[in-house]
């Protein structure tokens, strides 16, 4: 049996500075484990990471509130949604289920990591994977959330054996939507997302993200988790219809290939 239940915060300020929380599960036969980990990158400073495996809390919510609390990482992080949230089943094959939900496309967020404080915008959601994400039927995965103070955008697409694309603006499906690496067309009203040029987050094998704190676990993994890659970015954006910004805001975005 595999499970992973993975949860994905994170905050970026007006100034650019962003970040990345995980906290997850993982069941594989008679392995169970759980770790979390924080990303941080400051404009003009080379991004940092840490991992830890011992007390691992879940974000907990009540009503529009989202707190997390790492002491190991020295994280205290409090999420205030600002949208509503969104749920879908990507894959609901017996099999090969996944189970997403975006809790929070938009929030209002302050969160505490050690001596530093960030206050921005930010975003919260969590994924249920009852297979390993290397023996899906796609063989690229491409993520991204734009966030501003009036607006959000999430997207996911895949691409392999099987060809799947999902984009939301406030919530709203939007069929029609196209992805390149300049941002997204096609949104509602005929309006598009623009990305500014990116600012690398991590460009990395995703074993280098677990190995640390599951040494023991990724040693028995690491032939299909050595394939994977991941590459991570943040970019100032903004949507624009006929020539007009509506708002500015950050994205992050990923693709992940194995």
């Amino acid at each position: 049996m595999f499970l992973l239940h993975k949860w994905y915060l994170d905050v970026v300020t007006d100034q650019g500075a962003a970040a990345i929380f995980y906290a997850a599960r993982l069941q594989w036969g008679p392995v169970r484990t759980r770790y979390a980990s924080a990303l941080y990158a400051a404009p003009g400073d080379a991004p940092r990471e840490q991992a830890t495996r011992r007390q691992i809390e879940w974000p907990r919510e009540d009503n529009d509130i989202l707190t997390w609390h790492s002491r190991p990482l020295g994280v205290l992080g409090r999420w205030r949604r600002d949208a509503a949230p969104i749920e879908r089943v990507l894959a609901d094959d017996p099999a090969a289920a996944i189970h997403w939900t975006c809790h929070m496309p938009r929030a209002r967020v302050s969160v505490q990591a050690g001596d530093a404080s960030l206050e921005g915008l930010g975003y919260v959601e969590s994924l249920r994977l009852t297979v390993p994400p290397w023996k899906l039927p796609f063989r690229t995965l491409r993520w991204g959330r734009h966030v501003s103070s009036r607006h959000s955008v999430v997207w996911i697409e895949w691409t392999g054996a099987e060809a799947r694309r999902w984009v939301w603006l406030d919530g709203v499906l939007q069929p029609a939507a196209t992805l390149a690496d300049a941002g997204l067309s096609g949104l509602e009203g005929g309006s598009a997302l623009r990305l500014e040029p990116c600012r690398g987050l991590r460009d990395s094998p995703v074993l280098s993200t677990i190995g640390g704190p599951l040494p023991v676990l990724a040693r028995r993994l690491a032939g299909p988790l050595g394939r994977m890659h991941e590459s991570k970015r943040l970019a100032r954006s903004a949507i624009v219809s006929n020539g007009r910004q509506l708002d500015q805001g950050w994205t992050v975005h990923e693709e992940v290939t194995w």
